[in-house]
């Protein structure tokens, strides 16, 4: 490391300078990340003996692999910005751009004559400039895409564009399907067959478009993808298609994806339940604007809440009167935000519970093991509402421990006058459970340490009565250990 050198804090508050030669001239066809990959190293290069200014270090920076991060400074050097010295570890050195007099790559022409005779067949229609045949040299050169290949995606756009198409257009498809790792004639001769197959109802939706010509390589790919990987049928996507148009002046692409997109996260995947979807979302509406009044938020845009919890909530059977009881249980639970209530419902699913009337018998169920709980601690001389550690405790006992009533009475009978009486019994039970203690005989044998339990931490208590606070308390306590 030199004598003087910028501290870490230095560099990261500073600037790095882009002349804008780079932006002009080369920063308009380099491939994205190629560019990510010169800018950043542009960056380390203010701190050159910084630690991290390694291969392994831009790779993991940038979430790209060492092999995309030396193939861009390939590219690089083919431009003539920077020199890659392959030694241990590959060491780049960036030059320049003054020093860049001429940045075209003295190409071996004999090395890509056949393509360049067969591009220019393919492109009848416009002289292909040497500026753009060096172009398509480096994205097969950077991407290794076989020059068959290459030419067989220039003829696949032709046929969609025209024999006047753009190279920019040529490079954009050839890149977004090496990115994909189709670089061979097999892989691309297997993607257009797929696009061809998979999009021969294409037509019908760009009419409803009122689009007179061929669909682009990114109209094709997202309706494979609408009808491949999310599975809508034809008749689903061309019903969306009519619903929009008759909302709005004009469907498109763009418009049709977002609509799907938003179907599909909904799992509705049938005319018929998109229909009844949108049949009900008036009701979903006021469901989501009582429910948030219930338990106290406010949200001017009720489109998320509805795609996002109630359309989910009702999927799952719930109805509107049981969705606003819950939300009155978890308001007087401090329980105050949608994301909360939505974990309470999922984890009253999971017990079966989606009901008015399973969640009313839930809660007797609940209160009946409170009320053993009352019975236990007025034996015990507490006046005291029940608490969460209490029904802990009870749970235990009786489900892991199968303690019997007559053990658990004995239990309380010697707990009577402790400083903490409930975890005295616990105690008891506990060492009893050890030693496989079931009876009260076996337990009236046992010599049982007095153990000192007058320091030990009191639970906080719940506050108030009624089937409101403190009946609810249970609910919630029987879904603390339920995952989603």
């Amino acid at each position: 490391m030199g004598f003087c050198n910028f501290s870490n804090e230095f560099v990261i508050s500073n600037t790095t300078s882009v002349d804008n030669f780079f932006i002009n001239e080369f920063l308009p066809s380099a491939p994205d990340f190629c560019v990510k990959i010169y800018l950043y190293g542009l960056y380390k290069c203010t701190n050159p003996n910084a630690y991290d200014n390694t291969i392994e270090s831009f790779a993991q920076s940038l979430g790209l692999t060492e092999k995309e991060i030396e193939d861009a400074f390939l590219y690089w050097q083919d431009q003539g910005l920077v020199n890659v010295l392959y030694t241990s570890p590959i060491r780049v050195s960036y030059v320049p751009l003054k020093n860049v007099v001429n940045n075209t790559k003295k190409i071996n022409k004999s090395k890509y004559s056949i393509f360049n005779s067969q591009a220019q067949e393919i492109i009848k229609e416009r002289m292909i400039t040497p500026n753009e045949y060096l172009e398509y040299y480096t994205l097969m050169e950077v991407f290794h895409i076989q020059p068959e290949a290459l030419l067989m995606i220039m003829q696949y756009c032709t046929e969609i564009k025209g024999k006047t198409v753009g190279y920019s257009y040529i490079l954009t498809v050839a890149r977004n399907w090496a990115g994909e790792g189709l670089c061979t004639t097999e892989a691309i001769e297997e993607k257009i067959k797929m696009l061809n197959q998979a999009t021969s109802g294409i037509g019908e939706i760009l009419k409803i478009c009122q689009a007179k010509r061929m669909a682009t390589v990114e109209e094709q790919e997202k309706f494979v993808k609408w009808t491949e990987s999310w599975d809508f049928g034809l008749d689903v996507v061309k019903h969306i298609a009519n619903k929009i148009n008759s909302k709005t002046s004009k469907v498109n692409f763009f418009k049709l994806d977002a609509k799907l997109n938003k179907y599909y996260e909904l799992k509705k995947f049938s005319v018929a339940e998109i229909e009844e979807f949108e049949a009900h979302k008036t009701e979903m509406f006021d469901i989501a604007k009582q429910i948030n009044k219930t338990i106290g938020v406010y949200y001017e845009n009720l489109e998320s809440i509805v795609d996002v919890y109630v359309s989910k909530w009702l999927d799952l059977g719930h109805s509107k009167n049981s969705l606003l009881t819950l939300a009155n249980y978890c308001f007087k639970n401090s329980i105050r935000t949608l994301d909360g209530l939505d974990k309470t419902i999922l984890k009253l699913y999971k017990l079966g519970i989606v009901s008015e009337e399973s969640i009313e018998q839930h809660l007797i169920n609940l209160m009946q093991e409170d009320k053993q709980i009352k019975e236990i601690l007025e034996k015990l001389g507490l006046s005291r509402n029940v608490i969460s550690l209490d029904r802990e405790f009870l749970k235990t006992w009786k489900y892991s421990w199968f303690v019997g009533n007559e053990l658990l009475d004995f239990a309380i009978e010697k707990s009577v006058g402790k400083a903490s009486p409930m975890q005295y019994i616990n105690k008891l039970l506990s060492t009893w459970h050890n030693q496989n203690i079931k009876t009260v005989e076996e337990a009236s044998k046992f010599k049982f340490e007095n153990y000192n339990t007058e320091n030990s931490k009191k639970p906080a208590t719940y506050q108030g009565r009624e089937y409101k606070k403190e009946d609810l308390n249970a609910l919630f306590d029987s879904l603390e250990e339920i995952e989603i």
